[in-house]
């Protein structure tokens, strides 16, 4: 089924990002302890992020389930010790949305706003079948956020 619908699997998961993290919606309550739990469902569709936050770190795994089976998953660790929680969550809510359709995918991203600038670069040439990448904000030049992330169709 997915393999003939990962055109509607992309619309679908770059859409619920920006229901979720990027457009500070969609909180649920967590299943694991400890975690914040994200969600977003359209129809068949439903869309989880499930991460832990540290201090100045966080690790997560986002899914995407069809029919209540999982079709898609990304894993990713983020570092944001060079920025306060709510530094990281403007700038990077910000590059998100701005960048909806390219950004934590197999596309090269570079946006800046009010002295930062954000990018993201694959690892490869990728596609929804598969793909990895490191994301970074960056503030006079100096790297104060990383992000590693990779996934694809289960």
């Amino acid at each position: 089924m997915i393999a003939k619908n990962k055109e509607k699997l992309l619309r679908f998961l770059l859409q619920a990002r920006t229901k979720t993290y990027a457009g500070s919606k969609g909180k649920v309550k967590p299943v694991l302890a400890g975690s914040k739990q994200l969600e977003y469902g359209e129809g068949e569709w439903l869309y989880r992020d499930v991460y832990y936050n540290g201090p100045g770190i966080f690790m997560g795994l986002e899914a995407v389930y069809f029919n209540s089976k999982a079709v898609w998953s990304m894993s990713y660790f983020g570092d944001y010790q060079g920025m306060t929680e709510s530094e990281v969550d403007k700038i990077l809510r910000g590059a998100l949305l701005a960048n909806w359709e390219t950004a934590r995918i197999w596309k090269s991203v570079e946006w800046e706003k009010d002295g930062y600038k954000y990018t993201c670069a694959p690892d490869f040439n990728g596609s929804i079948e598969k793909m990895a990448g490191l994301e970074k904000i960056l503030k006079k030049e100096k790297q104060i956020y990383y992000f590693f992330y990779a996934g694809g169709v289960l």
